[in-house]
């Protein structure tokens, strides 16, 4: 039922749970009807919802195509409300006027769609994410294996995609092909390419590495595994 029952997604650092259908006028007692707590990470509240302005459903100018004005969407669309701490009874019934929750911390809605598909990267997708990175203060961009190299190198918490992915033993194993190509990407400005032949010798690392105690371990499938 739009407005009546919404989902709930606990945000619990780099994972999730997913709750379907929970009643919304029961969100105060999420914990105790459902045993799951809410962490420091906050929780998202997924609702369906048609616009509160009164329009003629078959006149001109009857839906918007414009993601910067989901908000003005008259018909069914996705909602989200992000919470950083559980509302409690009193946010419950002080709610605004129409609303089928409180006031949240952040507020997205996601532009009507005719086909109620909401896929288009650019009016659904990709503000979607940027909301998502605003309530999870991180980075959810998706980057290529020399990225995340880099990152790995230079940043001490890599995005997301890097540390599930990359960094998880998801790439390629080194070879004197891609070391090559990382040199040329501007990536290993230090690899001198006579130290790796084609059976995919590891190169040294770098002076200011090795003082360090650091070790380059070589992560991945290989080529045959492909």
């Amino acid at each position: 039922m739009f407005g009546m029952l919404g989902d709930i997604i606990l945000l619990q650092g780099d994972s999730f749970q997913y709750l379907e259908e929970f009643p919304l006028q029961a969100l105060a007692q999420l914990t105790a009807l459902t045993g799951r707590a809410v962490g420091p990470g906050g929780l998202l509240v997924l609702v369906m919802e048609y616009g509160h302005s009164l329009t003629d459903s078959l006149g001109q100018n009857r839906s918007i195509t414009d993601w910067a004005l989901a908000w003005k969407s008259n018909f069914l669309h996705p909602v989200l409300y992000y919470y950083n701490t559980l509302p409690s009874e009193r946010d419950m019934r002080l709610r605004p006027p129409g609303w089928p929750l409180p006031r949240p911390q952040a507020l997205h809605h996601i532009v009507e769609d005719f086909l109620t598909e909401w896929e288009g990267p650019v009016s659904h997708s990709q503000p979607l994410r940027r909301f998502l990175e605003h309530c999870l203060t991180s980075d959810l961009r998706t980057f290529y294996a020399e990225s995340c190299f880099r990152f790995a190198l230079t940043s001490r918490w890599p995005p997301l995609s890097c540390r599930q992915g990359y960094l998880q033993a998801q790439g390629l194993v080194g070879n004197a092909r891609l070391w090559r190509h990382a040199v040329e990407a501007g990536l290993m400005e230090d690899f001198h390419p006579e130290l790796a032949n084609e059976s995919g010798r590891t190169p040294p690392l770098p002076g200011h590495m090795t003082r360090t105690g650091a070790q380059l371990t070589r992560v991945g499938v290989s080529r045959d595994d492909l």
